[in-house]
């Protein structure tokens, strides 16, 4: 685990005591990693964090253009597991990920990322 903001890692812990949801992280809108809970194998962190900013900015870019309002998340669903995105305030976005074993609902698992982003928009802007 890493923490490069105070509080955000203690977040993200309660976060996956309460929903049995293991990876999470807290990303700058840039695309750097604030706090992580993310497993050190397999890929680099740096990237996804990137990656999750990109996506959330074609999202939001894609509904103002579409004329939708504001982008209120982003749910990927892949055949081993599932990818959640959401802003949280103007600096930073939330990114939890699950795998099949986990069987979590997406419904379960949108509800608790926008708990989370609330949290963390709360916490940012003090």
């Amino acid at each position: 685990m890493s923490d490069k903001g105070g509080g955000l890692l203690q977040l993200l812990q309660d976060f996956s005591n309460d929903t049995g949801i293991t990876a999470s992280a807290i990303v700058s809108r840039d695309g750097l990693v604030m706090a992580s809970n993310l497993p050190k194998t397999g890929f680099e962190e740096d990237t996804v964090a990137a990656n999750a900013a990109r996506i959330l900015f074609l999202g939001e870019s894609t509904g103002k253009e579409l004329q939708k309002g504001d982008l209120k998340q982003v749910l990927l669903k892949y055949d081993q597991g599932s990818v959640v995105l959401a802003g949280a305030g103007p600096y930073a976005a939330v990114l939890a990920v699950t795998t099949e074993e986990e069987r979590i609902e997406s419904g379960a698992m949108l509800f608790a990322v926008n708990i989370l982003a609330k949290k963390v928009k709360k916490l940012l802007e003090g």
